[in-house]
């Protein structure tokens, strides 16, 4: 029986933070009070897989994506150095074979370090068997169009591998909304996420590399709505003949019914990925509560098991599993 048949929904969270201890995650640039004052503990939490793997077997988590983009463990002003980053993805990829039924990795790479950043995407995928990268949405004023980024990008579409862009804390936006508080720190890096994902449509990019499937956090849905309110931003919809459609999906990043409700109509349900934030999110992924979120967003069970875990499974280029009990 696979996972679009009926039986328990198959759950797969593409949005989970991992790092080994020796590379400790950092907050965010000028965090919210509120943030800075539990990361000690999240920071040993993206450290402990076994924590991760316990509570996934408890909450009903099949499948756990691992990622460490380098903003998360690179001193705020610093660049991640080549050396760190194949560290960094030496470690991931033993920690994935340690369950690789129940979890994926998608390698750390610095997407502005041009040519150097594309070989380390080769050897992480290709010789330590990471099915994805993870990177920073943007960097020293520069966004992920940028040629710098370009390499990374080209390699990730021949690869047929996604590529997660993750939010920054870009220094002029988190400055001028830190009044908001949490609400200020999440509007900034969803800013500059939406910028990023902009800059790939206004640059050509999604044009240039059809193969490229890359994946935003809901943090970025302004971009995507400002995109299909326009005839240029028309490729990104539902509504593209799939030959086409540009490969751009969302995490829900949490289980707001309404923003999965309309990421589902803009994008379609299969470019919808669950997506928690483990463990910075503030509402843990479990199978009863995405059940519950995609019901109340109106999705049908089609459109459920996509988007809870198949869409994420293909993407990943891993079989659609059978559902676990």
């Amino acid at each position: 029986m696979g996972a679009e048949c009926a039986g328990p929904l198959y759950v797969a969270d593409f949005h989970t933070h991992h790092a080994a201890a020796e590379h400790p995650a950092l907050p965010p640039h000028n965090s919210s009070a509120e943030l800075a004052g539990r990361w000690e503990v999240l920071a040993r939490r993206i450290a402990d897989l076994d924590d991760l793997l316990t509570e996934s077997g408890q909450l009903g988590v099949d499948l756990r994506v691992l990622s460490a983009p380098p903003a998360l463990v690179t001193p705020h002003g610093e660049r991640t150095r080549p050396a760190d980053l194949r560290r960094l993805n030496d470690r991931l990829a033993e920690a994935v074979s340690t369950a690789p039924d129940r979890l994926s990795g998608l390698a750390t790479i610095d997407a502005f370090g041009g040519d150097a950043a594309a070989e380390e995407a080769v050897r992480a995928v290709r010789e330590l068997g990471l099915s994805g990268l993870v990177v920073d949405c943007a960097t020293d004023g520069r966004l992920l169009s940028a040629a710098a980024a370009r390499p990374t990008l080209t390699v990730a579409a021949e690869l047929g591998v996604p590529v997660f862009a993750h939010p920054v804390s870009p220094q002029l936006l988190t400055t001028a909304f830190a009044g908001l508080g949490r609400f200020g720190t999440s509007l900034a890096r969803g800013t500059i996420n939406a910028a990023a994902l902009l800059s790939l449509l206004h640059d050509g990019v999604l044009t240039e590399l059809p193969g490229l499937h890359v994946v935003f956090p809901m943090l970025g849905v302004a971009g995507l709505a400002l995109a299909a309110a326009h005839d240029e931003g028309e490729l990104l919809t539902a509504r593209t003949s799939d030959v086409a459609r540009a490969h751009v999906y969302l995490d829900t990043m949490g289980y707001a019914p309404a923003a999965i409700r309309c990421a589902v109509d803009l994008l379609g349900a299969d470019h919808v990925l669950v997506g928690g934030d483990w463990p910075i999110g503030s509402r843990t992924t479990t199978r009863d509560r995405v059940g519950t979120a995609l019901a109340a967003a109106g999705l049908d069970e089609a459109q459920t098991r996509l988007v809870a875990g198949v869409n994420t499974l293909r993407l990943l280029g891993r079989p659609v599993a059978a559902p676990s009990a």
